[in-house]
């Protein structure tokens, strides 16, 4: 079994590709309402199975409602809560999920690396299932903000900004997940709000290597690969192969040859077990098959360290 990325692939794509995906990009108006609502419709189910797989909980979604944001702003976003951004070319959408829902976990607010891993699995995937086809998302993530409503003002929201609502419930708890669009600065969202950090007169050298020290390893990705170096930036535009193993045998040549059509190849591996990620060669995740829309995803449930190598040290011989 492949994996093949089809997001993100517009740096290499063919220049009329290229100039066709960014066309579509810039394309996210308010008339494009009707498309989205039609996208949500078709994508509710995979939306709520989406978020029961990154929120730990059971949803069902609801009819999707058409309205305008100014003038009848979601309940709860005038506070806390997970924002989505998808952004396309210059503009943005943001996909809001209010705290007061009662649907989000107390560690999506400071999320270690398998956190952050499950919220950017939700981004991407409701930027696919929720998203009209013809529109080719550049970027996606997901963190909360302390004000939903000053977040989308921070990131100018335009005044006449469509909202798409979609009913949300699991369980007793009921609420919305609201779609907002166009945003013109949505790289915004998330530090309008961010409170300023203090800086503290003076400090002792012991204080300042605990600050130096990241908590988790996640920590150590730049928060803009912009800010890279040019020959960093470079590295990460080489392409390298990527596929999912769901199991490996090996055959006699005699065996090989006397495979035909509706043969039947048996592997020891159970059918319960999780399948292996491999990139370059090299086995970096495991993980389980999902169903994003009508395609097969991927989704990782943990990284793997890669194999150590030891070399004994030979004691130099006395000459």
């Amino acid at each position: 079994m492949t994996v093949a990325l089809a997001r993100g692939e517009g740096a290499c794509a063919p220049p009329a590709v290229a100039a066709s995906r960014r066309m579509s990009m810039s394309e996210l108006k308010p008339t494009l309402a009707a498309d989205f609502v039609a996208a949500c419709t078709a994508g509710a189910a995979d939306a709520a199975d989406a978020l029961g797989r990154s929120l730990d909980g059971k949803f069902a979604l609801g009819a999707p409602e058409l309205g305008a944001y100014a003038a009848n702003p979601p309940a709860g976003f005038d506070g806390p809560g997970l924002v989505i951004l998808l952004t396309y070319g210059s503009t943005g959408l943001a996909i809001g999920l209010p705290e007061s829902t009662g649907f989000l976990p107390p560690w999506y607010a400071t999320p270690d690396a398998t956190g952050e891993s499950k919220l950017s699995t939700l981004a991407q995937e409701l930027s696919m299932v929720l998203a009209p086809e013809s529109l080719a998302t550049d970027k996606f993530e997901a963190k909360r903000v302390e004000n939903i409503g000053a977040a989308l003002k921070g990131a100018k929201v335009a005044a006449d900004a469509a909202l798409v609502t979609l009913p949300v419930t699991a369980g007793s708890k009921a609420g919305a997940l609201s779609l907002v669009w166009p945003l013109s600065e949505p790289a915004a969202v998330f530090t309008s709000t961010a409170p300023a950090t203090p800086t503290p007169a003076t400090t002792t050298v012991g204080a300042q290597i605990t600050a130096l020290a990241p908590t988790n390893a996640a920590k150590l990705r730049p928060a803009n690969f912009a800010q890279l170096p040019h020959y960093s930036r470079s590295l990460l535009k080489i392409q390298i192969p990527v596929s999912v193993h769901l199991a490996t045998k090996r055959e006699t040549v005699q065996e090989i040859v006397e495979i035909v059509p509706g043969a039947i190849i048996k592997f020891e591996k159970g059918c319960d077990e999780l399948l292996q990620m491999v990139i370059g060669g090299q086995l970096v995740a495991e993980g389980e098959a999902v169903k994003v829309g009508d395609k097969f995803g991927f989704r990782i449930t943990s990284m793997l360290p890669p194999r150590e190598h030891f070399i004994k040290a030979q004691r130099p011989r006395a000459g």
